[in-house]
């Protein structure tokens, strides 16, 4: 074999260690998505919270969501942003 031709570790794009299935059970902006999936926009964080439970979300999704401010998002980008003050 010649050097540097040898086969990476492991190919993320697979759903390997990090992301796939086990992003979206965490509060990752994957995880978060998916708990989110069908809320209606804009909405307040009762709403979220709401959904969150409804799609039977990870406990640290609604620990997270939690923390967030109470005020209306308008998207899911204002949803994200929100919890990345929060973190």
């Amino acid at each position: 074999m010649q050097p540097g031709s040898e086969a990476p570790a492991g190919d993320r794009s697979k759903g390997g260690e990090r992301g796939g299935k086990a992003a979206s059970q965490t509060d990752s902006a994957a995880g978060i998505a998916k708990a989110l999936k069908g809320v209606d926009f804009p909405c307040g964080k009762s709403e979220l919270l709401k959904q969150a439970k409804a799609n039977d979300a990870a406990k640290e999704i609604v620990e997270v969501l939690d923390e967030v401010s109470d005020r209306q998002f308008e998207t899911m980008a204002d949803v994200q942003k929100a919890v990345g003050e929060v973190r």
